[in-house]
């Protein structure tokens, strides 16, 4: 679960790690209260759980109340990367010296935490990185030990190398966002910026956090936010089906996780995008097959829908009858390729055949069908 910005820095704030003033905002008339306290400028951010929201729009400095509101009501209104800011979060605006970076990651080729610091931060920090990549200093922690200090200090001492005050301020933060890293079974926390400002403090800019879906049940508050969730992820929550949208074109379906997730990569093996992960899970309804499709091609990108369906304990014949009436249930029929193998599989083509949708037996053959489908 990926939380939000104003909920990373109000826990960053619990660990005694300092962050700019701000405060929620979720209607217009309220830009003004930022003002109240800082008396100058101000910056809005959209809520969203991802990051580099710079670049799409979704972070703007604001100079009047009046000048606030209009934003507020500009951002609301919007979608940044396929979600709808719920609230804004309006923040002090900081002079900076310089911007660093520090995080951590799970890092599963090592079965382990790694922590990374540098002396080059904010929103080109990737590009930085690239160009000097002896910047980025990288530690993989023990999980038997955690973060030990002298570890903190060689992270600090790597992003502010000339400063002994700063160096031993950094190597505090950077022991307590290992604490709170650890406490809240994060498998993904950075501070990106963290700013010196001008006049010598640490702040954190900015921060991403990624909990464990499955320490969720540790951390109740969390579990029933989905805000996480893009809105057509949402509505396939509440119709039981497994939905996950990515960047591509080829819609995909199948009956089982594992199937679901083998069909995206022999889609992206054979050279094709696929648009989605969608598992709509052993002896799905018509009507889940039908709502699952409708939420898959309400995604422009998509062109082609490829459904993968292995029978087993539910026949191919229930499969193909559920198929067939959730499209004639459907005010707009999608493109489809349909690979239907398994239990009675022969006689569920035959009905799909009937009914005028083409089904293969060959997985290989289905995919290629509907990358060809997708490019023409």
């Amino acid at each position: 679960m990926r939380l939000l910005e104003a909920e990373c820095k109000e826990l960053l704030s619990k660990y005694g790690i300092a962050v700019p003033r701000s405060i929620v905002i979720k209607e217009p008339e309220e830009a003004s209260k930022i003002f109240a306290q800082t008396g100058g400028r101000a910056v809005l951010k959209v809520q969203i759980p991802r990051g580099q929201r710079g670049k799409a729009g979704g972070i703007v400095p604001v100079h009047s109340p009046k000048e606030a509101e209009d934003q507020v009501k500009k951002l609301l209104s919007k979608t940044f990367y396929g979600y709808k800011p719920e609230y804004l979060l309006a923040e002090e605006f900081i002079e900076t010296e310089s911007e660093l970076y520090v995080g951590a990651i799970v890092d599963r080729s090592k079965r382990s935490v790694t922590f990374l610091s540098s002396k080059y931060g904010g929103m080109d920090v990737e590009e930085m990185v690239a160009k000097h990549p002896e910047s980025l200093l990288r530690i993989t922690i023990d999980p038997l030990l955690g973060l030990m200090p002298f570890q903190a200090r060689m992270l600090a001492k790597n992003a502010i190398p000339d400063n002994p005050k700063l160096h031993r301020e950094l190597t505090g933060v950077i022991l307590r966002l290992w604490k709170l890293f650890y406490e809240m079974d994060a498998i993904m926390l950075e501070i990106n910026p963290l700013a010196i400002t001008k006049d010598g403090r640490l702040l954190a800019l900015d921060v991403r956090m990624e909990i464990d879906d499955n320490s969720l049940y540790r951390h109740p508050d969390l579990s029933k936010r989905i805000y996480s969730l893009k809105e057509s992820e949402k509505k396939a929550r509440e119709y039981g089906v497994a939905y996950v949208e990515l960047d591509g074109n080829i819609g995909t379906m199948a009956n089982g996780a594992g199937l679901a997730m083998a069909t995206m990569d022999l889609v992206h093996i054979m050279g094709g995008k696929p648009a989605n992960f969608c598992d709509v899970g052993g002896g799905a309804s018509a009507e889940r097959i039908k709502r699952a499709l409708e939420i898959i091609t309400s995604n422009p990108k998509v062109k082609v829908v490829l459904v993968n369906a292995l029978c087993g304990i539910t026949s191919g014949v229930e499969v193909a009858k559920g198929i067939v009436q959730a499209i004639e249930e459907m005010e707009e029929r999608p493109r489809l390729v349909i690979r239907l193998s398994g239990n009675r599989a022969k006689e569920g083509r035959e009905i799909l055949s009937q009914a005028g949708i083409d089904a293969l037996e060959d997985a290989r053959e289905a995919v290629i069908k509907a990358i060809g489908l997708a490019k023409g």
